[in-house]
């Protein structure tokens, strides 16, 4: 018992909570954040600012669910090696993290390269918005799928049913966003 009162199991239990918390929000936030930034077809240096600051959020929140999840994870590794929807779980994580540096590595040094600049105009922007509207219905989708996960005590489905189900959430969703980047990003082709 730590503080007299709250055993190791709960105390990282509520870590993980707080780390999905702060991931999740900061990665919905940054979307609604960049999609009301669009509206106007430029992005501004103080939403540029928040957008990274949402970026920030996401990071700290993946390294409280990691550490946590270690945490969580030992003393009880072969139940949840056995669980798919514990694997299914994991590797949508790893998608969030691929997605992340992607995202980090990518498309925030060419916002930042954009800011205060019309999308539209730019060659390089229109030519890359099909790879942003991606990679934010990806972020979306798996967040919301981690999430979803995460809540439910049990999933009585295989780790292949669970997978088919996100990939094929994936294809509609990033579907659906290429058909209306155009609206979204003002681009007209």
């Amino acid at each position: 018992m730590l503080f007299g009162f709250v055993d190791s199991q709960s105390l990282f239990t509520l870590l993980h909570l707080f780390g999905v918390v702060i991931g999740a929000g900061g990665a919905f936030a940054s979307d609604l954040i960049f999609l009301s930034s669009i509206n106007d077809e430029r992005i501004s240096p103080t939403e540029m600012r928040f957008l990274r600051l949402g970026s920030k959020m996401v990071w700290g929140g993946l390294f409280l669910i990691a550490i946590s999840g270690i945490f969580l994870f030992a003393p009880d590794s072969a139940r949840y090696l056995a669980s798919s929807k514990f694997l299914a779980k994991m590797t949508i994580v790893a998608v969030i993290i691929l997605n992340g540096l992607f995202f980090h590595l990518s498309h925030i040094p060419r916002l930042h390269r954009h800011v205060g600049s019309h999308f539209p105009s730019s060659d390089e922007f229109v030519r890359k918005s099909s790879l942003l509207t991606a990679s934010g219905v990806i972020s979306l989708v798996s967040w919301s799928s981690a999430v979803v996960l995460g809540a439910l005590r049990d999933v009585p489905f295989s780790y292949g049913t669970i997978m088919a189900v996100y990939a094929a959430a994936l294809g509609v969703g990033v579907g659906i966003g290429i058909v209306f980047q155009g609206r979204i990003f003002g681009i007209r082709r």
